[in-house]
């Protein structure tokens, strides 16, 4: 059974879900697609599909989702997720102080999750189940105590990830966050910033330097991380919507539609109007 508590504008929720309710029965955190971040908690065998990807957890996993990240779960899934909305938690402005802002959920290199060990999956399962515990009070420090218990997993899946992760190492120290911060920009300016030298700019230092660090950081350019978290959005929104072509050009940042459907179709080998008929066809 969903969990839902609001707090003013503040909202944190839980649900389980399994082979009672699947995917086609499962709530959409918050209820609308935009409105939050989600922790989800796949047990052994489920399927979970973001972003045309489809993974099969072979062991108890771990997913992180950043607001407006569509994602499926399989029929045959078990597990159990808790969302919120940046009002009760903001990455942003709360993670900022951790560091590990960029780490799960403001991420443009990939999708963060975790294949869990036995130690891991009896940490996880303990914070899942405090959260879900903390959301049946009724008291005056609910909102605090389960805010307390998600940051506290928040942090302990920063950690874990991190520790698996070694090129993702210096996000996580206060020695070196140009990764972090690249990658919390893009996300942030994607839609109306499309070169890097912008975001060197913001960044205050030169492209060239940017461009090396990454590379060597990444084994991948920044241009192209631009490019590819571009067309990600595009496909989302090609594959969700019924906005129109050049409703997803203006949104992106392109005011010339003939260039943004040449662009897409360079970067992806299909015409936005070809895309959306296999990414939406039964």
């Amino acid at each position: 059974m969903e969990l839902l508590r609001s707090f003013g504008n503040r909202k944190i929720g839980y649900v389980p879900f399994g082979t009672t309710n699947g995917a086609d029965r499962l709530p959409f955190p918050c209820h609308k697609p935009a409105d939050c971040y989600v922790v989800l908690f796949a047990r052994n065998g489920s399927t979970v599909i973001s972003d045309f990807v489809e993974y099969k957890a072979d062991r108890d996993t771990l997913f992180f989702f950043n607001i407006g990240q569509q994602f499926q779960i399989g029929n045959e899934s078990n597990g159990e997720l808790v969302y919120f909305n940046p009002e009760f938690y903001c990455i942003a402005f709360h993670d900022k102080e951790l560091t590990c802002d960029g780490v799960l959920f403001n991420n443009v290199f990939e999708t963060p999750f975790i294949v869990l060990t036995e130690s891991e999956h009896v940490s996880f399962s303990r914070l899942m189940g405090e959260i879900r515990q903390e959301l049946h009070r009724e008291d005056y420090w609910t909102e605090e105590m389960a805010r307390t218990k998600l940051k506290e997993l928040i942090i302990t899946a920063s950690r874990s990830w991190l520790e698996r992760t070694p090129d993702q190492k210096g996000m996580g120290t206060t020695e070196d966050e140009l990764s972090r911060r690249f990658s919390h920009l893009v996300e942030s300016h994607y839609q109306s910033m499309h070169s890097v030298a912008e975001y060197a700019g913001l960044l205050h230092i030169s492209p060239k330097t940017l461009n090396r660090k990454i590379v060597r950081e990444k084994g991948i350019s920044p241009n192209t991380i631009i490019k590819n978290r571009i067309i990600l959005q595009a496909k989302r929104l090609l594959a969700n919507t019924d906005l129109s072509v050049k409703e997803i050009s203006g949104q992106l940042g392109y005011d010339d539609q003939s260039y943004f459907v040449r662009f897409f179709k360079i970067q992806t080998g299909k015409s936005p109007v070809e895309f959306r008929k296999e990414a939406t066809k039964d």
